[in-house]
């Protein structure tokens, strides 16, 4: 008993084989790896993740940059976050207010962080925050709390 196959057989044979190799590459490659890691989180962590590249810039920028280059991303930043994330508006403008010489500048960017973030609106945890910024700050200016911020200062 002989098995002839004709050309449409092997056609069809080699097809599902590339299907079936095509299938397990794009299951077990990067894409597959990144999925299994994201499917434990929630829809609202799941929905962060396209603005995590822009966030990482920003910290660099942050951490290492110079005034103007923190001033130009902080007002990319402002611009590029829904009123909605008050708590990641509220850093950022945290950040603006530390690099803000002007006392009174200050005082304003202070209070809108406050309005984006309730919980800043006490004077502990606001202060907390701008040493949590400062202290991620690697250069000068801004590595230091404000007069606004310093005990004592009306």
């Amino acid at each position: 008993m002989t098995l002839e196959l004709d050309k449409r057989t092997y056609a069809l044979v080699i097809g599902f084989c590339l299907a079936f190799i095509i299938g397990l590459a794009t299951t077990s490659g990067p894409r597959a790896r990144f999925e299994q890691a994201t499917a434990g989180l929630s829809e609202a962590e799941r929905g962060a993740l396209p603005s995590l590249p822009g966030l990482s810039v920003a910290n660099a920028v942050w951490a290492l940059g110079s005034e103007d280059a923190v001033k130009k991303m902080l007002r990319s930043e402002l611009d590029r976050l829904p009123e909605t994330e008050g708590r990641a508006r509220a850093r950022v403008l945290v950040r603006f207010g530390i690099m803000d010489s002007n006392p009174d500048g200050q005082a304003a960017v202070f209070f809108q962080a406050c309005v984006a973030d309730p919980s800043l609106c006490e004077r502990a945890p606001l202060i907390a925050a701008a040493e949590r910024e400062t202290r991620a700050r690697l250069v000068e200016p801004g590595r230091h709390l404000p007069l606004y911020l310093m005990a004592g200062h009306p």
